[in-house]
């Protein structure tokens, strides 16, 4: 069975990578999306997305790179 993916919108270097690591434990692939990523960053396991959230087609493109490098989130947690 494939690992299951979390997407974690606005994950910032508190609350949103704190969340990102418990998944991470748990076996969770892990996409992070924020302003401040560098998309260089990603590994095999966590997809790095920068990503401005007051433009709906970066919202709307997290998704697809998400499903397309890791498939499709089985949660998603916007920490705002």
């Amino acid at each position: 069975m494939a690992s299951p993916v979390i997407l974690i919108l606005g994950a910032g270097p508190n609350i949103g990578q704190g969340v990102a690591k418990a998944f991470a434990a748990k076996g969770y692939k892990v996409a992070l999306a924020a302003r401040s990523l560098k998309e260089s960053d990603s590994t095999d396991k966590q997809l790095n997305i920068t990503c401005d959230f007051a433009n709906p087609e970066d919202i709307v493109n997290v998704f697809a790179k998400t499903k397309k490098a890791l498939g499709i989130p089985s949660v998603v947690v916007y920490n705002g």
